[in-house]
């Protein structure tokens, strides 16, 4: 018998679901157990929080909440199996990650190497972005919540830091002393220490810069005795600049972190990947020798060395991809659930010119050792079908560094252009453009026909199979599910428009002719 009565409560009311084993971690509001799921035979991490948070949290809002942080899937984001509540305690399931947390790494080791520091920045502003793009804001981003294991960084407890926000808001001031802890102070925005409630993804890349300079500097940009203290720094005072910490690191890295530290939200880099960006090495210039230099005046003057600066500064396109460039598009106007009409500013991406096949599937499967999604595999060069969400996302990260589905705006900018259009080809349906309406009885290879080529270059936006994207929304019943696109060969013109929409939940039996296609920033 063990001397934790909360583990031994929990247990009994686990039992036939999960056994407990022994105790991973305790924090002020929460504890985790190693346990095992009976059916599965997998060992998971069982998060419990203190039994008094069911008084202000409420069962069934806790599972809204922390279940809407479960549709997630990030190769960088600790999966989330289930949250519930067992004989009035309140519990998530997570998959149980191997290895430790950044906290245990800085306390054995100190600060990390400059370049181990920056790899797990940006694989955790990754991770970041991702769930930014699907509308979910960590709120808690600190060494605590960052998971290492096998060379890679993992983010955890998504979900559950806005619940402890809220709370800490009901009962007074954000910082009274109750729930917020020194550690999670340390990390806060100024904004969120101020109990300013509207907060944005910025917050999020206030934290990661927070982290990334205690990894570099030994310490959080701020320290002091209490919560309250902290967070009056936070507020008030400005950093100490790293450099003066940590001799000798790049200038470049300086001014990421006291940019990712601006008391204004609007000073900070506009997005986790913006950070991540101005944490590079930046490409190193071409830069001829003086007897290059005269050798290339003599013979062709400024002409050449125009030339040159332009194929220097020429976005290199990865194989099968497209780009689309920066700019403010219309989006929006149709679907079910449908959405308003709009226009977005992206950024610059890169969008798979043709849907992934079944044989680019196939060698993922292969490589990793996944179990096929097929009782029968199709022909290799059909769209891969039947695919999960989660495993779409796994197979775009697995293909390229950065790799990702499109977000829904992404799709549509990609197929419908800065013009706004119906279809790829223009605004009234024109047959034999797609593989839609019937035309055929079935799928056709992927990227076969170049008819329906949209703006950018890309095909099969329209018909042959829907496509996933990253987008997370409720459908019509308002279960969660995630945003697809573009039709299949079986739809009507009218819902294969590039602007129509349809949520579907993460369920193998309804996705056979459901495929997708991978994505990554420029």
């Amino acid at each position: 018998m063990t001397a934790d009565p909360l583990f031994d409560r929990l247990a009994r009311a686990l039992a036939g679901r999960y056994t407990l084993a022994r105790e991973l971690g305790r924090g002020g509001m929460a504890t985790v157990y190693l346990g095992t799921d009976v059916k599965l035979g997998r060992r998971v991490a069982i998060k419990l929080l203190a039994p008094a948070t069911r008084a202000y949290l409420g069962s069934d809002r806790f599972q809204r909440e922390v279940l809407l942080a479960a549709q997630l899937s990030h190769p960088h984001i600790v999966p989330l199996f289930e949250a519930d509540e067992a004989d009035g305690l309140l519990f998530y399931v997570m998959e149980y990650v191997e290895g430790e947390s950044l906290r245990h790494r800085l306390v054995r080791h100190g600060p990390l190497p400059v370049e181990d520091a920056v790899r797990i920045a940006a694989e955790v502003g990754d991770a970041l972005q991702y769930a930014h793009e699907n509308g979910v804001i960590h709120r808690d981003v600190k060494p605590e919540n960052i998971l290492l294991s096998r060379g890679h960084a993992l983010v955890t407890d998504f979900g559950i830091a806005k619940l402890m926000e809220e709370r800490g808001s009901a009962e007074g001031p954000a910082l009274t002393g109750a729930g917020i802890a020194v550690g999670t102070a340390a990390y806060m925005s100024p904004e969120q220490a101020s109990g300013d409630k509207r907060i944005d993804p910025r917050s999020d890349v206030y934290a990661l810069a927070a982290v990334l300079y205690e990894m570099l500097a030994g310490e959080p940009p701020f320290t002091g005795p209490s919560a309250q203290a902290i967070a009056a720094r936070v507020i008030n005072d400005l950093p100490r600049p790293i450099r003066t910490v940590r001799p000798g690191l790049p200038v470049r890295l300086e001014r990421a972190i006291a940019s990712g530290l601006a008391k204004s939200p609007a000073d900070r880099q506009r997005s986790a990947r913006a950070f991540v960006d101005a944490l590079a090495v930046p490409a190193r210039g071409f830069r001829p020798s003086a007897r290059q230099v005269r050798w290339i005046a003599t013979a062709c003057g400024a002409a050449i060395l125009g030339w040159i600066a332009w194929r220097a500064s020429r976005v290199h396109t990865p194989p099968g991809m497209v780009l689309v460039p920066a700019g403010r598009y219309p989006v929006g106007g149709g679907g079910t659930p449908s959405r308003e009409s709009t226009a977005v500013q992206l950024d610059a991406f890169f969008i798979d010119s043709a849907e992934v096949n079944v044989a680019a599937y196939r060698r993922y499967l292969d490589s990793t050792r996944t179990v096929s999604p097929w009782a029968q595999v199709p022909p290799d060069q059909w769209p891969v079908t039947g695919v999960l969400w989660s495993e779409a996302v796994a197979y775009c990260a697995w293909r390229q560094r950065g790799g990702r589905l499109p977000t829904e705006d992404e799709w549509e900018v990609a197929a419908r252009g800065p013009k706004g259009l119906q279809y790829p080809w223009g605004d009234r349906w024109e047959p034999g453009r797609a593989n839609a309406n019937s035309l055929r009885d079935g799928f056709a290879p992927a990227g076969a026909s170049s008819l329906g080529r949209s703006w950018v270059g890309a095909v099969d936006l329209i018909g042959n199979a829907w496509e996933w994207t990253a987008t997370a929304a409720p459908d019509a019943r308002g279960q969660p599910g995630h945003v697809i696109k573009g039709g299949a060969f079986d739809t009507p013109p009218d819902n294969a428009t590039a602007q129509y929409r349809a949520v579907f939940p993460d369920r193998r039996g309804w996705l056979g002719h459901t495929g997708f296609r991978c994505a990554r920033g420029r």
